[in-house]
């Protein structure tokens, strides 16, 4: 790895910590997140961003079900079903055209396509809570 390369890549590692951190103070509302700041390694940093991941993901899951608990009508309850099956497969599309093939992103990946579902999955925990 030339020099110049070492220093794209450690200032794209950088910037997205950046974003990462305000991307997390503005949610940190909404579920809890822990503080990938404090991570030493590329390791870490992955771990980091997949337990946020999972975080935003189950606070999804729990307003998903309070939605689908005040709902009496069985065909509201279908229709909110099939649009969330339907959301969670264009988010993981998204995701996967915006951070590319596991085998050609290198170990900053998992990083990546957490964060991206994460910040997908945070937005549609805005979009439940507008409806609750």
């Amino acid at each position: 790895m030339t020099k110049f390369s070492l220093v794209i890549a450690l200032a794209v590692t950088m910037a997205s910590a950046a974003c990462s951190r305000e991307h997390h103070q503005a949610i940190s509302a909404a579920y809890a997140t822990q503080d990938c700041n404090k991570a030493n390694t590329q390791f870490d940093l992955n771990q980091c961003a997949q337990a946020n991941f999972e975080s935003a993901d189950r606070k999804m899951n729990e307003m998903l079900r309070a939605a689908m608990e005040a709902k009496d009508d069985e065909s509201a309850k279908a229709q909110l079903r099939d649009a969330q099956r339907a959301w969670t497969e264009r988010r993981n599309r998204e995701c996967n055209e915006q951070v590319g093939p596991r085998d050609q992103g290198g170990s900053i990946w998992p990083m990546d396509y957490a964060g991206c579902l994460e910040q997908k999955t945070a937005a549609r925990i805005r979009e439940l809570q507008k409806d609750l």
